[in-house]
C-alpha cells in the first residue's frame, strides 16, 4: 500500500490514440468501457505501460491517465495503482494494474491548457513517455483541478 511520500506522488501514464483515434480505444469504446461504468459507481481495471520505469509504482498510488496526440490533449481519468511493474510479455517495456475510478469522455477531457493554468511549474507540453511520477505539488494542484473538472462533467450530463 503506499505510503504518504508515496501518495503524494501520483504517476501519470499516457494513451496515444493516434491518428485514426482509435489505438486502444475510440471514443466510443472508451465511453463504453470507461465512463459509463464510473458512471455507476462501478471501478474498472486495465493494465497500462509504463515504458522501461520499475520504480516508484506501489499499490494505492495515485495515478491519471493522460491522452496525447492531436484529438486532444489532457486528463480523462483518474485512479489507483495494484502494485509495482511487472514485464510485459508481449513487448519490452513494462506493465502496471490500474484501478480506474472515474473518467470522462475524451471530448470533455481536463484540457492541458487548464492544466498548465492549475501547475505551471510542470512541462505538460513535454510528456514523452508514460510513468512519470508527479512532484507533491504537482500531485495536490492536479487533484484539485480533477475533483473540480469532473463535477462540471457531471452537472453538465457530458
Amino acid at each position: 500500500m503506499a505510503t504518504d511520500d508515496e501518495a503524494a506522488h501520483p504517476v501519470l501514464l499516457t494513451w496515444n490514440p493516434g491518428p485514426q483515434d482509435d489505438r486502444r480505444f475510440t471514443p466510443l469504446q472508451w465511453h463504453a468501457a470507461m465512463v459509463t461504468p464510473h458512471r455507476r459507481g462501478e471501478p474498472t481495471t486495465t493494465s497500462w505501460g509504463v515504458g522501461r520505469h520499475v520504480n516508484g509504482f506501489v499499490a494505492g498510488q495515485p495515478a491519471y491517465l493522460y491522452r496525447q496526440g492531436d484529438r486532444g490533449r489532457g486528463l480523462v481519468a483518474r485512479g489507483v495503482l495494484l502494485g509495482g511493474t511487472r514485464p510485459d510479455p508481449e513487448r519490452t517495456r513494462n506493465l502496471v494494474d490500474v484501478e480506474w475510478r472515474d473518467s470522462v469522455p475524451t471530448d470533455h477531457l481536463l484540457e492541458v491548457a487548464d492544466l498548465e493554468a492549475v501547475a505551471p511549474t510542470f512541462a505538460w507540453r513535454q510528456v514523452w513517455s508514460s510513468g512519470r511520477h508527479l512532484p507533491p505539488d504537482v500531485g495536490a494542484q492536479v487533484a484539485r483541478a480533477w475533483a473540480d473538472h469532473l463535477t462540471d462533467v457531471q452537472r453538465s450530463g457530458a
